[in-house]
């Protein structure tokens, strides 16, 4: 892994120059982590930006009753941690696990607020991913809150098929949980909607739409 690739590929680098750049690029560390491994858990001091640059985390957090709810998965490109980069110091309140091999770019607190002084684009970026962030949180709990189940996945499914055709990119289990539903009830949607000619299955990962 290089750092020009690993920095440059990072919306909220997109608009800086080649020079700009080398002054990220002398900032970045580079990590590996196994599939298991965390990049954070609830109650770590919140201190680095983490950039995906190959491999899967999934981050979420745990309700008052122990049960997981998934906030976000994240691929190549996507960070998480950016809330360590404002305010006084904290901790985290989620997980970030990793579920994937995957290759970490990181960031400390400092160095990232060196940068925003210097370049007020990346933290206009960031506020961006903020806003962005916020909206879909507020979206997926009114989704959780006000509709059904089946809604909420025909809902997940209008929203990620390609030409009527929806391939799932993580697991049920991974998807009920972002969903806000049991596996089993998942499961039995996904059933009843195949039964009714909604759905017709060419996978157990692939599905057309009819």
């Amino acid at each position: 892994m290089n750092r020009p690739m690993c920095v440059s590929q990072v919306p909220i680098f997109a608009e800086l120059n080649n020079e700009q750049l080398k002054e990220v690029f002398n900032t970045v560390n580079h990590r590996k982590f196994n599939a298991g491994d965390y990049l954070y858990m609830a109650e770590d001091m919140k201190n680095t930006l983490y950039v995906v640059h190959s491999g899967e985390v999934r981050v979420y957090r745990l309700n008052d009753e122990g049960d997981e709810q998934l906030l976000r998965i994240l691929r190549n490109g996507d960070f998480t941690g950016e809330y360590a980069l404002f305010g006084s110091t904290g901790k985290y309140a989620n997980y970030a696990e990793v579920t994937k091999d995957a290759s970490i770019c990181t960031i400390q607190k400092e160095d990232i607020q060196d940068l925003i002084n210097s370049y007020p684009k990346i933290g206009l970026k960031i506020i961006e991913s903020f806003a962005e962030r916020l909206n879909a949180s507020e979206a997926q709990t009114t989704g959780a809150a006000i509709l059904s189940a089946r809604d909420r996945l025909i809902d997940y499914i209008d929203k990620e098929k390609n030409n009527d055709i929806i391939e799932l990119s993580m697991t049920k289990k991974t998807l009920a949980s972002l969903l806000s539903m049991q596996p089993e009830t998942l499961n039995r949607i996904f059933s009843k909607l195949e039964s009714e000619g909604v759905l017709e299955k060419l996978t157990h990962k692939k599905y057309r739409v009819l």
